[in-house]
């Protein structure tokens, strides 16, 4: 394996992982921020009085999405909301409401509960906007009722606390400040008194990015009474400082709940509503354990599970990937020459068309797309056998004159100078001229199936444009939209195949690295998904991305087809030639010169895709190339006339004056460079076909540290939010 084919793999492969991880990151991150309504932070400041109610003040941040009804109208956003359970053993009222826009610090009015449903934008907006309410919702939140504390206190109520904003389509962030008393929420034991506070109950839809909490329990009492535990199935964090409480629940899902259960010496509470005789410490203790320890035992085994599963997938991959790097690597040997051929003077024995694809397969980074390789060489053949002639510019430039004939080329350099003394280009495009015969439906001898298959098309093309002499972008205009030119390409492709197959010249290799590089890829994708399903973003790219580059490597840089005996022999030829090409000016001993087998190179440069490199070498080995006078008397009808007499029409010519011999260091490749002419236009005519075509086990004793654990739900509040 050659370093240049494996750098363009190794870079393929990197591309195809950087697509891959930021896929798998976005997903991951944001898979779930398809909802209408999320909270982007919510933030809690608890004071628990000494009576036991919960002082709550709510920093609320939102986030708004554009949302539509059935019929793809815009509805928007008027009404946002949290629904609390009043329950007699855990919440019994909800007092000292207010809300306050935190962007303006504007504090709402109280008002009526009221459904923006039937209310225009402009009345909403000069009427409801900009207040508060609350309401008990218990019979359903489209018949709202005055909600009045004390009333009903031994029912389960629903309570919901409400602010009506402006109109709003969507936001990406709506900041709120929201603040209430939770009564009767603790319970006074004979030791403690106890609650369990619940944020936000199962019965929440709205996601949320971060919840963050201080509580300040009472002070005094017996310290080591002073216990709490944190519910909470997802990532959490867990502090104390004395008497406060701190924690963070990350990335809070739909239908997660979190509880904060705490106790405190009864001493240090006063005038607690609720009592109830007995000790109850000991019992909170022995029960929060019991469900932290189950957690971490649950969570210890699902850890477990991951680890295994994550190892699994990493020895399997790594194993495929070096087995497939080896496979990789021995289909590369297959498919390069390697034998003794270090130079070949003479053309090979197959066809341009076929020496193209040869060398493809033997040198994969050779320059330019095979099938524009393919048919200008096989074009530039057809006039090498005097069935066509090739001519560099536009076809307007030769009144349909024959491409060999001397007068007619003496003709056309008269209108060189004009030609290009008003901005016109020999190199925009490539004249085409048929052999009379030819253009007649008479067919030509000695041709290989892709000539035969090139011919067609040039004499579909010349039907076409009404005459024998038409230029590439005549060619191109008038196949342009028309879906035989796609076919005409087809059986151009077809021919070039069948007739490189017949050749026996190579065999499918890279099976082994082919099922490497599948299986690893399948094996990087299983990482992503259950990473991703585990939530476990650093997983995902730390294992998934080396897998999944690894593989790709593989697929990239393997080789599909090798070489058979035959292969190896033409492929010697191919090579060598190409070699002896690209250092013809070396060699001393080149002979004289001989401009049939000249033109044979240029034909062969064109299928290799180094027609300029084999110019200047030409150009370098006899500098009769570079004098006019001599092509004039020797070369005219050659290949290589009109490779570079062009050039010296257009700067030295003059009519009724001898051409002076040039100076060769002052020759371009590129100029006069009839394949590079005609891989240019053939690649736009393609185009234009184409576009035809149809953790641990312990337990925190409660003392608030190491993170939640997902325990029991139910506690006072189980708040639910949501928007209209």
């Amino acid at each position: 394996m050659s370093g240049k084919h494996a750098f363009g793999a190794a870079a393929a492969a990197a591309v195809i992982t950087a697509i891959a991880a930021l896929l798998a990151t976005f997903i991951i991150v944001f898979g779930d921020d398809d909802a209408a309504m999320s909270y982007r932070s919510l933030d809690y400041e608890v004071t628990v009085q000494p009576d036991g109610d919960l002082e709550i003040t709510q920093h609320v941040d939102l986030r708004l999405n554009e949302r539509e009804d059935d019929d793809d109208n815009t509805v928007p956003w008027k009404q946002l909301y949290q629904q609390y359970r009043l329950d007699p053993d855990n919440l019994t009222a909800i007092t000292g409401v207010s809300v306050t826009d935190a962007s303006t610090g504007e504090t709402y009015a109280q008002t009526d509960p009221r459904t923006p449903s039937g209310i225009g934008d402009d009345e909403w907006n000069a009427s409801y906007a900009r207040h508060w309410y609350i309401a008990d919702v218990t019979g359903g939140a489209d018949d709202p009722q005055p909600y009045v504390p004390g009333n009903d206190i031994g029912e389960q109520r629903v309570v919901e606390i409400g602010w009506n904003i402006p109109v709003t389509v969507e936001a990406d962030s709506m900041r709120f400040d929201v603040t209430m008393t939770f009564e009767g929420v603790t319970t006074a034991y004979d030791d403690v008194a106890t609650f369990q506070w619940e944020p936000f109950g199962p019965s929440n839809q709205v996601p949320i990015g971060t919840v963050t909490g201080t509580v300040r329990l009472p002070d005094g009492g017996d310290g080591s009474l002073s216990r709490a535990w944190l519910h909470f199935s997802g990532t959490s964090e867990t502090s104390r400082s004395n008497n406060v409480l701190q924690f963070t629940a990350y990335d809070v899902r739909a239908g997660q709940h979190l509880d904060l259960v705490a106790m405190v010496d009864v001493n240090a509470t006063d005038g607690v509503v609720r009592t109830a005789s007995g000790r109850a410490a000991d019992r909170i203790i022995d029960d929060e354990s019991r469900q932290e320890r189950q957690w971490h035992e649950s969570q210890q085994a699902a850890a477990i599970r991951r680890v295994v599963i994550w190892a699994v997938l990493a020895v399997v991959g790594v194993a495929l990937i070096v087995w497939g790097v080896i496979a990789s690597i021995r289909s590369n040997r297959e498919a390069d020459y390697r034998g003794g051929v270090e130079y070949w003077r003479d053309p090979p024995e197959i066809s341009p068309a076929s020496a193209a694809r040869l060398l493809s397969i033997v040198q994969p980074d050779a320059a330019g797309d095979l099938q524009t390789r393919q048919m200008s060489s096989s074009v530039l053949s057809l006039a090498d056998k005097r069935v066509i002639g090739v001519r560099p510019g536009p076809a307007d430039l030769y009144d349909g004159s024959a491409a060999g004939d001397r007068s007619a080329a003496i003709s056309a350099a008269q209108r060189f100078p004009a030609f290009s003394q008003t901005g016109g280009k020999l190199d925009d495009t490539a004249t085409i001229t048929l052999d009379p015969a030819v253009a007649s439906g008479v067919p030509a001898a000695d041709l290989s199936q892709s000539e035969e298959a090139a011919l067609s098309m040039l004499q579909a093309a010349s039907k076409r444009c009404g005459s024998a002499t038409f230029d590439l972008e005549q060619m191109n205009a008038a196949f342009e939209d028309d879906e035989d030119g796609y076919e005409l390409q087809e059986a151009f492709d077809t021919a070039c195949a069948n007739e490189f197959a017949l050749l026996g010249a190579t065999r499918a290799v890279g099976g082994q690295a082919l099922a490497a590089g599948i299986l690893g890829v399948a094996v990087a994708l299983a990482t992503f998904l259950f990473s991703g399903a585990e939530q476990q973003l650093t997983v995902a790219l730390v294992l998934g991305c080396p897998l999944l580059f690894g593989s790709a490597f593989v697929l990239c840089s393997m080789r599909r087809t090798g070489l058979t005996e035959e292969g190896r022999r033409l492929s010697g030829q191919v090579v060598g030639l190409k070699r002896y090409l690209e250092d013809f000016s070396d060699f001393s001993d080149r002979g004289v010169a001989d401009l049939t087998l000249w033109d044979r190179y240029l034909v062969y440069a064109a299928a290799f895709g180094i027609s300029d490199t084999v110019l200047k070498q030409l150009a370098e080995a006899y500098p009769e190339l570079c004098d006019p006078s001599w092509l004039d008397s020797y070369a005219t009808g050659h290949v290589v006339y009109w490779a570079y007499r062009p050039y010296w029409y257009a700067h030295t010519w003059s009519a009724g004056a001898v051409a002076p011999v040039a100076d060769i260091a002052s020759f371009s490749a590129n100029v006069g460079n009839i394949g590079a002419h005609l891989d240019a236009g053939f690649a736009d005519i393609a185009s234009t076909f184409q576009a035809a075509a149809p953790g641990s086990s312990g337990v925190s004793g409660g003392s608030f540290s190491g993170g939640g654990f997902g325990g029991s739900a139910g506690g006072s509040g189980g708040g639910s939010f949501g928007g209209r």
